[in-house]
């Protein structure tokens, strides 16, 4: 096919996927091209941290968990189309209770998401697996936090009942700590 160029924008129901045919076998492998998403337009919500918040299609969410108390926070039933954002508000040196992500009912995260983790002091990542639909952060008790002042976590739906999971967390050489495991 030919190169195309647009002069207006390109939309698209159901996302955009980037395919990559494999040069050796010729196989194609398909791939939803995410990242985080255009805010622009979204509603900011200052969202105070209690042990249960819920995250709301449309709304950046900045949060004040701490690490002192752990805090669940609940996705809204994943339909094409929706868009969550949680934004740390405070850095996560004030204990090690968790910050547990759920998605809704038999919701799930797209199988083999990605998400750094620090658990070991080093860069790794945690790999989803099919069903699983929680995500759980375990902060260290320290200023060395992976998940720390204006870290992005976005949850977008491209199908429905399967988020996509985009980040943008501490990359100082500092935050070494806290770790993000993919749970059922």
């Amino acid at each position: 096919m030919a190169n195309t160029t647009f002069t207006g924008p390109v939309r698209s129901q159901n996302g955009f996927e980037v395919a990559v045919k494999n040069n050796v076998t010729g196989a194609f492998v398909t791939r939803q091209a995410a990242g985080l998403p255009d805010i622009t337009g979204m509603t900011y919500a200052d969202t105070a941290t209690a042990s249960n918040i819920s995250l709301a299609d449309g709304i950046v969410s900045v949060v004040n968990y701490t690490g002192a108390a752990a805090c669940a926070a609940a996705l809204p039933a994943a339909f094409s189309g929706l868009i969550c954002v949680y934004v740390q508000a405070k850095d996560t040196a004030g204990g090690t209770a968790t910050l547990t992500f759920n998605a809704n009912g038999t919701d799930a995260w797209a199988t083999g998401s990605l998400i750094e983790s620090r658990a070991a002091a080093e860069v790794a990542f945690d790999k989803s697996v099919a069903g699983e639909g929680q995500l759980v952060f375990t902060p260290a008790d320290a200023a060395t936090n992976l998940l720390t002042t204006g870290s992005m976590i976005a949850f977008q739906c491209f199908e429905d009942g399967v988020w996509t999971i985009s980040t943008k967390l501490g990359g100082a050489a500092d935050a070494t700590t806290g770790a993000f495991a993919f749970a059922a």
